[in-house]
């Protein structure tokens, strides 16, 4: 399991905030004030049926073309482990800013990606789900040379008002883990649109770096904060901060982006 989340969790027992996506957003932005905003967009599409197969070699051969017009971003595409759905497919990139999205819009016009979509994966997919989220990058601990296999991601769905305290204690998390050299990685972004989730991202390089660590994370806490007791309540007040956690494996599928 999720080395952070676990640590963060299992304490409690338990282990992608009831307000508009606008509020979220709006919420968002007073938290970073001046600080420029780095966003990460995903699609996630459910292949029309019997043509997963057909979906994959297409978006390989759409991938070539994106390339051949020079991209500016580097997409990553991901497959759900566990649960349901599980011929359905991520598409994500990040590190852009707002007016990004903008330039990027324009070059995709200009180059007729939509068009090549269309003539080639997009004649496969059922529907999509789109997002967009602003990475929590002072909370975060993911360089640029993390080698991973899967991805561990926990959705939380904060309870409303709670999100001042949330930042908090995610705040506290964070510095503890840091200070206290935790080794491992971990990611926050937060939601712009649905219920504003917090999403908490951890990488595996593959299924035995997802056993418990040695020391748990409650022990690095409470060294952190110089109290046991200060850093059972911080565990208890984190698990009464949501109204639903989600969580999921993705296997990073680097196949499909040669």
């Amino acid at each position: 399991m999720n080395k952070l989340y676990k640590g963060v969790i299992a304490a409690t027992g338990l282990w992608i905030l009831c307000l508009t996506s606008a509020s979220a957003l709006a919420e968002a932005h007073k938290e970073d004030g001046a600080k420029k905003e780095m966003l990460a967009e995903m699609w996630v599409m459910m292949p029309k049926e019997g043509k997963q197969q057909a979906l994959e070699d297409a978006l390989k051969e759409h991938v070539k073309f994106r390339q051949s017009k020079n991209d500016t971003r580097e997409w990553h595409v991901y497959a759900p482990v566990f649960g349901s759905k599980l011929d359905r497919l991520a598409v994500r990139a990040n590190n852009f800013t707002w007016a990004d999205m903008d330039t990027y819009r324009d070059w995709a016009k200009n180059q007729g990606v939509s068009e090549n979509w269309q003539q080639t994966a997009g004649q496969y997919v059922d529907h999509y789900h789109h997002y967009l989220a602003i990475e929590d990058r002072e909370n975060s601990h993911w360089g640029p040379d993390v080698n991973y296999k899967y991805v561990g991601v926990t959705s939380y769905q904060p309870k409303l008002g709670h999100r001042s305290a949330i930042n908090e204690d995610i705040k506290t998390m964070s510095e503890a883990a840091k200070e206290q050299n935790w080794p491992y990685h971990w990611s926050f972004s937060n939601s712009v649109s649905g219920h504003g989730e917090i999403n908490l991202a951890v990488p595996y390089e593959n299924w035995g770096a997802m056993a418990p660590p040695e020391t748990e994370f409650m022990e690095v806490l409470a060294t952190h904060m110089g109290d046991e007791e200060k850093a059972k309540e911080l565990m208890k007040r984190w698990a009464g901060h949501f109204d639903k956690v989600e969580f999921n494996v993705w296997e990073l599928r680097n196949d499909l982006m040669q």
